[in-house]
Parts: C-alpha cells; structure tokens; sequence
C-alpha cells in the first residue's frame, strides 16, 4: 500500500475523514435545534445551499444532479417560498423560465447553521492537544484550498 512520508497510507484518506467526523461532529444538537426552529429538514437545508452556490436557478437547472424528482423538488421549493426561504420569479430574459433564488432569511439560516457546525466541530476537537488542533487545520486549509483549485480548473 503506497504511504506518504508520515507513514499515513492515502487511500484511506476517505475513512479518517469519516471517523473524525464522526467523533466530532453533533455534540452539542445545536445544528438540529436550528433546523427544528426554523421548520426545515436536511434536503431542504441542501437545496438552499445549493440555489445560493447558482445564486439564480430554475426548476430544470436543479432537477440535473438531483436524484428527486421534478414534482418533488417542486413540492420543495413550494413549501420553501411560503416559508419565506426561497424567491421565486419571473427571468427578466425568458419569461418563460421562473428563476429560484435564496431569501435574505434563508441566507442568515444558512449562515447560522455553518456558524453552529463549526462550533461542534471546534467543540468535538477540543480533547486534541493545541498542537495536533494546528497541524489538523492546517492540513485540512490546504486540502480545502486544493479542491477548490481543482474544481476551479475542471469548472466549464
């Protein structure tokens, strides 16, 4: 099995990620408390996320890479437009096409939940030493910075 100079075997990447999460993430409930106050189940959560990172979309941009259904995300974004989480309107070019946007509301939510998330993270990683917590982040900057690099090239 191919190592790197730390003795760390690469493919197994995948799993230590799995298992670090595991042990760190949720500890507090507070993401779930958040998404209970405010109404909303995981796929709805994504689906937000997901219409904020296309900044405008519409039903068809969001059915491609969706494994639901064109009813059920229009069921979803209904519900989430009476919530006040998602806009929906008219696209100024094609009055055809009805354009989903996300809500101020929905873009606090969001900004809440990430917020929440770290603090369980931060939270889960607390028994790590002070060193091992700067050597983590550190490698984890880096391989952040690189995917986001990656994507960037490979993006049409």
């Amino acid at each position: 099995m191919p190592r790197d100079g730390m003795g760390a075997d690469p493919s197994q990447a995948g799993d230590a990620l799995r298992r670090l999460v595991d042990l760190a993430a949720h500890r507090s409930g507070s993401v779930f408390a958040l998404m209970n106050k405010a109404a909303v189940t995981l796929p709805q959560i994504l689906l937000i996320s997901r219409v904020e990172r296309l900044g405008s979309a519409s039903l068809s941009d969001l059915v491609d890479g969706s494994s639901a259904s064109a009813a059920a995300l229009s069921q979803m974004i209904e519900r989430l437009v009476q919530q006040g989480l998602l806009r929906r309107a008219e696209d100024p070019v094609d009055r055809r096409r009805k354009a989903i946007g996300v809500t101020p509301r929905a873009r606090a939510l969001l900004r809440k939940l990430e917020a929440a998330r770290s603090a369980d993270y931060a939270l889960g990683l607390a028994p790590l030493s002070r060193e091992v917590r700067a050597e983590l982040a550190a490698v984890l900057e880096r391989a952040v910075a690189e995917i986001e690099n990656a994507r960037a090239r490979s993006a049409p």
